[in-house]
This record gives structure tokens, sequence and C-alpha cells, in this order.
């Protein structure tokens, strides 16, 4: 999960770098009647072909490195509701997620309990689905 916040954060100063290059600053000289001199300097942000390549691709790698956090956050809340239930072994049960699909692989002693830890994961807020990998044991 580290690893992805630096990559997203890379992304990111990569964007704005690119950005801050695509700027394009113009000063104006105008003569007025009384023979003076108007300046005015204008800066347009006029974003480049590859700085709007870039921005697509940090706000692609943002949405990913946030789905990454919350697959992590369901996994983790999965768990702990495993490990706290005294009939569903936890630490024998393996929990994945990706994009809200919870995946449990591992054993069970009995088949009560992968009904349970199979209920146990459905109830879990954000998940949409669960895939049931587990087998009871012999």
């Amino acid at each position: 999960m580290k690893a992805n916040r630096t990559h997203a954060a890379v992304l990111s100063v990569l964007a704005a770098a690119t950005l801050l290059v695509a700027c394009e600053k113009r000063t104006t000289t105008t003569d007025t009647p009384a023979g003076t001199a108007t300046t005015s300097t204008t800066t347009t942000v006029a974003p480049s072909t590859a700085a709007s390549n870039a921005m697509a691709a940090t706000t692609s790698a943002m949405n990913k490195a946030g789905d990454a956090t919350v697959d992590a956050a369901i996994t983790g809340k999965v768990k702990t509701q495993l490990l706290a239930d005294p009939d569903v072994k936890g630490l024998a049960i393996d929990v994945d997620t990706k994009d809200g699909v919870v995946t449990l692989n591992g054993t069970a002693d009995k088949a009560g309990n992968v009904d349970k830890a199979v209920s146990i994961a459905k109830g879990t807020d954000g998940v949409k689905s669960v895939d049931n990998k587990l087998t009871v044991k012999p």
C-alpha cells in the first residue's frame, strides 16, 4: 500500500511539473496618447497534449491507488471479524479483495464454519460479493 502512495505522489509531481512547463507568459506594451507606455503581463495555461496525457495518467493512478486502499480496508475488516469469531478459525483463512469482491481461501473444521465465514464476509460493509474457496478438513 505504501508503494501505491509513492507511485501516486511521483505521478502527481510529474503532472504538476508538466503543467508548469506548459504555462505561457506574454508581455504586452501599449503606447498611450500622453507618450507613456503601459505594460501588462498575462499568464495563460494552455496544457499541451503531453500535459493532458500526464493529467489523465495521474487521475488514473490516483483512482487505482484509492481502489487499492478501499480493498485493503475491506480485507482488514473481514479478517478482523473472522479472527474475532470463536467458531471460525480465522488464522486458517486467507482473505483477498479485488474491486469489492472478497475471496476466501483456506480450511475450516466443518461445513457450518465455512458457511459462517462466508456470512461474515458478505455482511461486511463494502463487500459486493464473496468467492468461497474454503474447504472442510477431512
